[in-house]
């Protein structure tokens, strides 16, 4: 599988992705995030994108953008994406996203991250 989604003893749901991922993976585990959201929670969610080869077209990327902030599961959420430095795989999705009202913090260090999601840091 190309990605692991697990909720932490913390209450964040991790989605880890490794290798190459088309549209239909990223849909999975989009859905296997909302199956682990609680009704009226706002979901804290990180996403690793540090390994993730990106095996989609920009209209397929602009598209999942769209389609992230348009789940009714994750209109709350408070997401922060992982990344490697300045290259940041998922910054189409992320800008489409946003464009449509849906908010990602984004980090290099996993630390930063965890500590974000958890309000220790604004």
């Amino acid at each position: 599988m190309v990605y692991m989604v697990e909720r932490q003893d913390t209450d964040i749901i991790s989605v880890i992705f490794n290798g190459a991922v088309a549209l239909a993976e990223r849909k999975e585990a989009v859905n296997a995030v909302c199956s682990l959201c609680h009704p009226k929670e706002s979901p804290r969610i990180l996403v690793d994108v540090r390994e993730i080869t990106m095996n989609m077209s920009l209209d397929e990327q602009q598209y999942f953008g769209e389609y992230l902030a348009n789940r009714e599961e994750l209109a709350d959420a408070k997401v922060a994406v992982l990344h490697n430095g300045k290259d940041n795989p998922n910054a189409i999705i992320d800008a489409c996203a946003y464009g449509e009202g849906y908010y990602v913090a984004e980090f290099n260090r996993l630390p930063e991250a965890v500590a974000w999601l958890q309000g220790a840091m604004k």
